[in-house]
């Protein structure tokens, strides 16, 4: 089944990229490891701001075991010199988390773009699965889809 291209006020927060020449593959359009980029800095900005998460020092750290990306419309610079990518968590287990992203045309309301990817929280050290920290997990939870 083809999947439709979700609307804005499907994701909780919204953060903006800018994008660069350097961005754009040699089709003229921003290179699809660029989306997988937004999405990921995106996920990690609001889990800082918002759940705490110290990528540098911090006891526990997610690791990316499954990501994809689906591609609705080209987005390019320096037609699209920013964009606006929206995140929401779509399913929190005990240790792990999926999170769902988009990218938008800023004031467009269909994605361009949207993926996903699932982190496995770890201790840093041990390499040991561990289980959701409770700030970050709060700040999953405020941002569960349909919740």
């Amino acid at each position: 089944m083809k999947p439709s291209p979700d609307s804005r006020s499907q994701y909780y927060w919204f953060t903006q990229m800018t994008t660069k020449f350097q961005d754009n593959d040699i089709y003229g359009h921003l290179n699809n490891n660029i989306h997988s980029q937004f999405i990921d800095n995106a996920v990690n900005l609001y889990l800082s701001q918002e759940g705490g998460l110290d990528m540098a020092k911090g006891s526990v750290i997610g690791l990316i075991v499954n990501s994809g990306c689906d591609y609705f419309a080209e987005l390019g610079w320096p037609e699209h010199t920013q964009i606006d990518v929206g995140v929401r968590v779509n399913k929190i287990g005990r240790s792990s988390v999926q999170y769902g992203a988009a990218l938008f045309v800023p004031g467009g309301d269909k994605a361009a773009a949207q993926g996903h990817f699932t982190h496995v929280w770890i201790d840093r050290d041990s390499r040991a699965s561990v289980e959701i920290p409770a700030q970050l997990r709060a700040a999953m939870e405020k941002a569960k889809y349909g919740g």
